[in-house]
């Protein structure tokens, strides 16, 4: 019934099993030896404020009824680092960057530093291996975006004799040169980040979201940028205002998201929640997202990427989540040169989101560009536009309007041919849903293969909309359409559709029941 994810000094997080995508039955009662601390719908849970090295006993409890009981031993501290000690101020009117960082790297493997509640101004701060950071209730960081403030980030960063190059960030799949991220980890590891505090990356104010660019070609900075590292676990923590995505990892494996709050603007620009990039074996687990585009994007990079670094994105499970709103839930590419294999999504609440499921990639990202393996499963959607969509023919960057990228005839397969294959959904749920729940658009020289929907159950909003449902060029949808595949082979079996969705187009092949 329960599973315990992670264990700190300060706190754990579980995840109570059940079939319910995120929420619980209803709301139960959270007692730690034998008294009250909280209560919650939700099924992942984080405690924190604890003591170290103390034995708990969790009592789940609904109507005064145990549900279930476990007990959970806090991690030891070896040592407690209060910034406040290495003279950080707090009130927000003074940049603590040199206080906080100095806390961080005169600790020793296996310390906590502290941040206690208070107010705290930062350009960045630089994460140490086996060093883990700790937020009490009340402590926020915003990040200093005063441009002659802010460290820049090389994205390629070439050596001496130009011979060869390492990457230390990039930007839409290529080595860009970017302002330093809130938070920035590269090539560190055995790091947890948590608690209930907050990280505001000041988008809103900074004036980063009006324009895109701060200056010549340096690029806006993200909230947290994990690059080339391994055994990181951020859990709680509240992040928001971000200038650009919220949440970056590349060439990064083992990362763990538990119980995150990731809130933009809706009608900010690329402020996406959770995009892991050419990174493996990564947990988003019983998180909220409210953005201004993509909730959780899966990227590898454009063909740059490819030839110099390559290194696909793999086995990535994304579970007990809530998409509250954003382009897309759940979404591969569309910076996607190197691949990626092995997407489980299952639990996850989708509301009002533009697109549930999205795969966004074109002529032009290679064919080491194969995106396989995404499983969906025991999920609901409520109040979409589009439940899933799979577009060949996406039209980013300078050439994607270009005659190569948008050409619907068929093209010889090449270097540059990407490949979609094994799109499995099985028991989605979505009601109210207000445009073309299904598009799938593959290319006519290279299929789309082992598509399939099974037991999946799809109501429509008498208020259907006929506006653009992917970005492609010469596409007009013929009238308001429910499905659409086309250049594509698999099979839709044991799915209902509910309402007068008016049309099916182009299903390829396939069977269906209304």
């Amino acid at each position: 019934m329960v599973k315990v994810l992670e264990v700190f000094a300060f706190g754990f997080v579980f995840e109570i099993e059940n079939e319910n995508p995120f929420f619980q039955h209803s709301e139960t009662d959270i007692y730690l030896n034998g008294e009250q601390v909280l209560k919650s719908n939700k099924n992942v849970i984080s405690i924190f404020d604890l003591k170290p090295a103390t034995l708990y006993l969790v009592e789940i409890k609904a109507a005064g009824i145990t549900l279930g009981h476990f007990s959970v031993c806090t991690e030891n501290c070896i040592c407690l680092i209060n910034i406040k000690d290495y003279n950080a101020k707090g009130g927000g009117l003074i940049d603590d960057t040199a206080a906080i960082n100095l806390a961080i790297y005169t600790a020793r493997p296996g310390a906590v530093v502290l941040f206690p509640k208070g107010d705290y101004s930062v350009s960045h701060i630089l994460l140490k291996s086996g060093v883990s950071l700790y937020f009490e209730e009340g402590a926020t960081v915003k990040q200093n975006t005063d441009r002659g403030q802010m460290a820049v980030l090389k994205g390629l960063q070439k050596s001496y004799t130009y011979d060869s190059a390492y990457i230390n960030t990039t930007w839409e799949g290529n080595p860009l040169d970017s302002y330093c991220p809130l938070i920035y980890g590269k090539n560190v590891s055995n790091i947890r980040i948590y608690g209930r505090g907050c990280l505001d990356g000041d988008g809103l104010d900074s004036g980063f979201w009006e324009n895109t660019k701060a200056r010549g070609v340096i690029y806006r900075p993200h909230n947290v940028e994990l690059v080339e590292c391994q055994g990181v676990t951020i859990c709680g923590i509240k992040s928001v205002n971000s200038s650009s995505w919220n949440i970056h990892t590349i060439f990064s494996e083992r990362i763990n998201f538990y119980g995150m709050h990731l809130e933009s603007l809706n009608t900010s620009p690329n402020t996406d929640g959770i995009n892991p990039e050419s990174s493996s074996n990564i947990n988003i687990v019983g998180c909220y997202f409210n953005v201004g585009d993509d909730c959780v994007a899966i990227k590898s990079g454009k063909y740059f990427i490819n030839q110099y670094f390559f290194k696909k994105s793999e086995n990535i499970t994304i579970r007990n989540c809530f998409m509250d709103s954003g382009h897309g839930g759940v979404v591969a590419g569309s910076e996607i040169s190197c691949g990626v294999d092995g997407i489980f999504v299952s639990k996850c609440f989708f509301n009002k989101t533009d697109r549930g499921i999205r795969v966004k990639t074109r002529r032009g990202r290679g064919k080491e560009s194969v995106v396989s393996g995404i499983n969906v499963v025991n999920c609901k959607m409520s109040g979409v536009k589009h439940c899933l969509t799979i577009n060949m023919f996406y039209n980013c960057d300078p050439d994607g309007k270009s005659d190569y990228v948008k050409d619907k005839s068929l093209s010889a397969i090449d270097k540059f041919t990407p490949t979609v294959k094994d799109i499995k959904l099985e028991r989605v749920v979505a009601e109210g849903v207000s445009g073309c729940a299904i598009f799938v658009y593959g290319l006519p020289e290279n299929y789309i293969t082992g598509f399939s929907m099974k037991g999946c159950s799809i109501s429509f909003n008498p208020e259907i909309i006929n506006e653009e449902i992917e970005m492609l060029e010469d596409f007009e949808p013929p009238g308001k359409l429910g499905v659409f595949i086309e250049n594509c082979e698999g099979a839709i079996e044991g799915v209902g559709f509910i309402g007068d969705f008016v049309s099916i187009n182009n299903l390829h092949p396939g069977s269906f029941t209304r």
